[in-house]
């Protein structure tokens, strides 16, 4: 299952990425590590001389060399590839795992999700397979992975940290790479420009540079995209060429031509001005594209966009998740109060009290209540009829509730571990953990009011019949129990459903309401952003979003908000 969530993740990516939806790729079809690539590769391994690898290499040919043993370093600039090029040494080593099942699996994470310090990156890594983004992994399977060399670490957005935590960052990963700790392959993506600024290096055996292209290069690049006309425009302009040697910026570029004014960029005097003027034409084109769907105005779309774009960079997220969005995305203190007071009108409980719940202390508490329900059962009824015989009668009445909270404690367990996934599990559509909550808190919520009320019915039943002999009958008492404490089993079902998934399903529909009235999200956010992903900004992977590029999320939360 592992396997294939991750290929299905590695080929949605490549398959959407703003590379191979401009560049026509000769012999596609061919074996992925023989087709050519339009990028230079410099190779720097130890204390060797650097050198450029033939054009037709890929990746994994390095990848695979002796002495370099998987553990690679992948610099360039931004939007130079280095993301493409991860992906694409990916595709190959799934294809190897599925070959052979004795192969190790591919797992691609981004440490821009690295947020303590003190984290050692093992322990970041369990947290984050665990962590229903992708998939959701329990940690002792990970940790046996980890003991096995069953998986092979590719990890991305290194340089998306923070500035003053990259190198705290690359310590930690130094200190995962000793020996004892990690002797599988692992492979790490960074610009060049703020990696050369770290005095720690990565324990990594090989080095490969993205090199920007050759104006040849780019002449090439537009002539295999049937752009042959757009060199004569930009040719005679430095910045523009130089920004068209960069892949992501070239595919930008042949996407916006239409829309870039040249007295208009002659006008702009720093690169950082022209950068955004290319973005914003870019944006301006995608959003002008025919789509035959209702859809939200160009300016909504651009703030819905700025809006995200702005909270995942904050959050150092570089995937998004509708069911992930948290309360500390609200942006003032009275948003927060108005959550926290829809949440414990509609709830009832406050979700903390509910979370704290664990059956090790369900289970002493439980014992404790039914002995001292037995001595105060007893003493109640000594006052009334003796107290040998209530003292007799009493412990009959604890032990019976003992009985009783067994079979419901044991009922909960059940439907709770019943309703759990299993080991892996993958998110493959939007807002599938609400779904997966709110079908599980309907389902044990009508369970647990059924079943509780046939347990209570038959457990009261039989303690009635004990203590007032048979004048009543089972029966009886069976019936008195099922009718008139109805309403109690069906209140205590719908608490039960709501300790097992509708809380969290009201938690979330409180805060999109709050994000939904403030103008910061649309009512059905899973239809925008897939809009947004016809528009080509983003890509959907599974059931989560991201940006085509770090450089236009930036783009957008620095522009449309």
């Amino acid at each position: 299952m592992l396997l294939k969530a991750v290929k299905m993740q590695v080929e949605t990516r490549l398959e959407s990425s703003l590379h191979n939806r401009v560049y026509v790729i000769p012999d596609a079809d061919t074996n992925p590590s023989q087709v050519e690539h339009p990028w230079n590769i410099d190779v720097k391994s130890g204390s060797k001389p650097k050198f450029r690898l033939q054009k037709n290499t890929n990746i994994i040919t390095v990848f695979d060399q002796p002495g370099v043993d998987g553990r690679l370093l992948i610099l360039g600039k931004p939007g130079a590839g280095k993301t493409t090029m991860l992906l694409e040494l990916a595709k190959v080593l799934v294809e190897r795992a599925a070959q052979d099942l004795s192969e190790p699996v591919p797992i691609l994470l981004s440490l821009s999700s690295w947020q303590n310090d003190q984290q050692s990156i093992a322990d970041w890594i369990v947290a984050e397979l665990n962590s229903g983004k992708s998939y959701k992994v329990r940690r002792d399977i990970t940790k046996q992975w980890f003991e096995d060399g069953e998986i092979i670490l590719l990890l991305d957005g290194l340089d998306e940290l923070a500035a003053e935590r990259q190198e705290q960052c690359v310590v930690k990963l130094n200190e995962f790479l000793q020996p004892g700790t990690w002797s599988s392959p692992l492979v790490v993506c960074s610009r060049i420009e703020e990696y050369q600024l770290y005095p720690t290096q990565l324990a990594l055996n090989t080095s490969v540079e993205l090199q920007p292209f050759s104006e040849e290069q780019v002449q090439e690049y537009l002539r295999r995209t049937d752009n042959d006309q757009l060199w004569n425009s930009i040719k005679d302009d430095l910045e523009l060429t130089k920004l068209a040697q960069t892949p992501f910026l070239l595919n930008v570029i042949v996407l916006s031509c239409q829309k870039l004014s040249q007295a208009k960029w002659q006008e702009l005097e720093s690169s950082e001005e022209r950068l955004n003027y290319l973005f914003a034409a870019y944006v301006e084109v995608m959003l002008a594209r025919k789509y035959e769907r209702k859809r939200p105005s160009h300016e909504i779309t651009k703030r819905w966009l700025g809006w995200l774009a702005l909270k995942l960079i904050e959050q150092n997220e570089t995937e998004f998740f509708i069911e992930k969005m948290q309360p500390t995305w609200l942006e003032d203190r009275r948003h927060e109060q108005i959550y926290r007071l829809i949440v414990r009108l509609i709830g009832g409980i406050r979700t903390s009290e509910i979370l704290q719940l664990n059956w090790k202390t369900f289970w002493w508490k439980g014992l404790i209540g039914a002995l001292l329900g037995a001595l105060l059962g007893g003493l109640i009824l000594g006052l009334n009829e003796g107290l040998n015989e209530g003292l007799n009668e009493g412990l009959i009445v604890g032990l019976i509730g003992a009985l009783i909270g067994a079979l419901l404690g044991g009922l909960g367990r059940g439907l709770i571990e019943g309703l759990k996934s299993s080991e892996i599990e993958t998110r493959t559509s939007p807002n599938q953990g609400i779904r997966a909550s709110l079908k599980n808190a309907v389902i044990t919520g009508l369970i647990g009011a059924l079943s509780l009320a046939l347990i209570g019915g038959l457990s009261f039943g039989l303690m009635g019949a004990l203590i007032e002999g048979l004048r009543f009958g089972l029966m009886g008492w069976l019936r008195f129990w099922l009718m008139e404490w109805l309403r109690f089993w069906l209140i205590f079902g719908l608490i039960f459903g709501l300790i097992n998934g509708g809380i969290a399903c009201i938690q979330h529909f409180s805060l999109r309401l709050i994000l939904y009235s403030n103008g910061h999200i649309p009512w059905n956010y899973a239809r925008f952003l897939d809009y947004a992903t016809n528009r080509l900004f983003l890509q959907r992977v599974g059931g989560g979003y991201r940006f085509m590029h770090d450089l236009l999320r930036q783009h957008f939360a620095t522009n449309y908000r």
